[in-house]
């Protein structure tokens, strides 16, 4: 709960961060929301942070921390600042198959792409379909089903 009420925002939302990371007592439980939280931040340069750590493979090695980062990286709510994700996102696509789990593409595109509703997001993902001439087809199946509900809410 306490992520999404920093999500929005709420009065206090980063007191409540605090209070709860300090409350955590299970030390995996404690890592995980501590890597979470800079991309809960109001701030978009702290944001911006967050998305750029995924670059390093080393910081991609706990998946579902990673998915859970993108997921509010790309909330609704921070639509408009988080198209600026969908294209490095996209461009990583490939080591990510390379260096991550084999269900990880599907789960990096979807968390990227699940906030996103506008046309320019659309065009973005067109574009980097249309550039990528050589993706692998399963690489390519991923994008576009990611992409469905994006493509029909831009239309």
């Amino acid at each position: 709960m306490a992520l999404e009420l920093a999500v929005r925002e709420v009065p206090g939302w980063s007191r409540v961060l605090e209070t709860q990371l300090a409350r955590t007592q299970n030390p995996d439980r404690k890592a995980r929301f501590a890597f979470v939280m800079p991309a809960l931040s109001a701030d978009p340069a702290v944001r911006e942070r967050a998305f750029d750590r995924f670059r390093d493979v080393e910081n991609r090695r706990r998946e579902p921390w990673v998915q859970e980062s993108l997921v509010y990286l790309n909330h609704p709510l921070r639509e408009v600042h988080a198209r600026r994700f969908v294209a490095p996102a996209l461009d990583l696509l490939r080591e990510i198959q390379r260096t991550g789990d084999i269900f990880f593409p599907a789960r990096w595109v979807d968390s990227t792409l699940w906030g996103h509703r506008s046309a320019e997001t659309a065009a973005t993902v067109r574009a980097f379909l249309d550039r990528e001439k050589d993706l692998p087809q399963r690489l390519r199946w991923t994008v576009l089903s990611a992409a469905d509900e994006l493509f029909r809410a831009a239309r």
